[in-house]
């Protein structure tokens, strides 16, 4: 986020406080390790590692079988480099600016109700499908956290207001989630299935409900945060 002075500056004072995000570092080098042990055994069509996905995945079924590790499980797997990389990347640049203003407490917190919230979303608002991996839903929930805690903040590169740019995520998220041609609603899939036939059937790989369970956990968090009255001076 930028709020006033130059933006180049502002980018580099970005960059420079990643020095000082422990916990953000943490979960970015937690994902890329966990990938790349993934990857050296083959990947996710591989035995041992498809067993690891339909343990820690999450869906329906495991949920209902008591497999309630999946709730937070999830997050730690990834379909592939470029879905890790991209995670990793959000997770450290978002919780580094939670860090900064918070404390790296605030920010693993943060990122696991993100976490929850996106399990949640997608086992209520997801069509049936494959297992639901990646940390996508931590990441909405620290952005929202963000854009809840300093509303009036400017967001790179866009030049919106963080307020705006946190409605804008959720309502493209719900709508997205409404739209899926894979949960049939009737009049809604007719859009879906126009953006399918058009080349654009990609968007509905992606776990929007998901996304929008986590946005609105990180949401939810953020303006829990802002009702707690900070005491500026001890009592003895």
């Amino acid at each position: 986020m930028n709020s006033t002075g130059a933006p180049f500056s502002d980018i580099w004072w970005n960059l420079r406080q990643l020095r000082h995000a422990p916990a953000s570092w943490t979960w970015a080098m937690l994902v890329i390790a966990i990938h790349a042990l993934v990857a050296a055994f083959g990947g996710p069509n591989q035995t041992p590692v498809g067993a690891w996905f339909m343990a820690l995945g999450l869906n329906r079924e495991g949920i209902a079988a008591g497999k309630i590790w999946q709730l937070l499980s999830y997050a730690l797997l990834h379909g592939n480099a470029w879905h890790a990389a991209v995670n990793a990347l959000f997770v450290l640049l978002l919780g580094s600016r939670i860090e900064r203003i918070m404390g790296s407490r605030t920010m693993v917190k943060a990122t696991l109700v993100g976490i929850l919230g996106g399990a949640i979303g997608h086992l209520l608002l997801a069509p049936d499908g494959p297992l639901l991996v990646g940390l996508s839903g931590g990441c909405v929930g620290l952005l929202l956290l963000l854009t809840t805690l300093s509303p009036d903040s400017r967001m790179l590169p866009l030049f919106v207001s963080a307020r705006n740019l946190g409605i804008g995520i959720l309502i493209a998220e719900f709508i997205f989630v409404l739209i899926d041609p894979a949960l049939g609603l009737p009049i809604a899939s007719v859009l879906g299935k126009f953006l399918v036939s058009h080349g654009w059937g990609g968007c509905f790989q992606m776990g929007h409900a998901c996304h929008l369970g986590g946005g609105v956990a990180g949401w939810a968090y953020g303006r829990g945060l802002l009702r707690v009255p900070r005491r500026l001076v001890k009592s003895c």
